[in-house]
């Protein structure tokens, strides 16, 4: 068995004159962040491994959610900024077998779509939520009945949680 949680980044500034990927939190997203740490850490999701967005704003979220958590080892490849749901499959396949529970923290729409993509079975309301909302600081949480990251396969997952801001956790 794997757990697999799938972050969208927090809340951030709007684009200006600036490139996307340095986008910053605002302040409301980076007590999103700090909010859904805290949420982490009293459920006991706390990954082994974590797989961050190179872009500025989901390396300030995880930052946050390092506060409540503490240091947890990162890779931050290329790939899993603004990647097709194809492309995040295929990186998560290629991730070690000895990472029990990884964190991935992306965009959307691949994010949410990745999450869709992913979750089988799972309460009905559970499942209903992650079709119709994933605002920034959303957080799903699949257990994978698998013994390898290889042989994670699309639809066989049981969506464990849905974590929402506003809804399941507040700022």
């Amino acid at each position: 068995m794997r757990r697999l949680f799938l972050l969208r980044h927090a809340q951030a500034a709007p684009a200006q004159n600036s490139e996307d990927k340095h986008r910053p939190l605002t302040k409301e997203g980076a007590a999103q962040a700090s909010a859904l740490g805290q949420v982490m850490k009293a459920k006991g999701y706390i990954p082994d491994f974590i797989i961050c967005s190179p872009a500025r704003r989901a390396q300030q979220t995880m930052r946050r959610i390092f506060d409540a958590t503490g240091e947890i080892p990162v890779a931050s490849p290329a790939v899993a900024y603004y990647s097709t749901v194809g492309q995040l499959y295929e990186m998560l396949k290629q991730i070690d077998s000895d990472k029990r529970s990884v964190l991935l923290v992306s965009h959307n729409p691949s994010i949410h779509g990745l999450a869709k993509f992913l979750a089988g079975l799972g309460a009905g309301l559970t499942v209903s939520r992650l079709n119709v909302e994933y605002r920034e600081c959303t957080l799903t949480v699949l257990d994978c009945p698998i013994d390898s990251w290889s042989t994670l396969m699309p639809g066989q997952n049981d969506l464990e949680d849905l974590l929402v801001p506003g809804h399941d956790f507040h700022t």
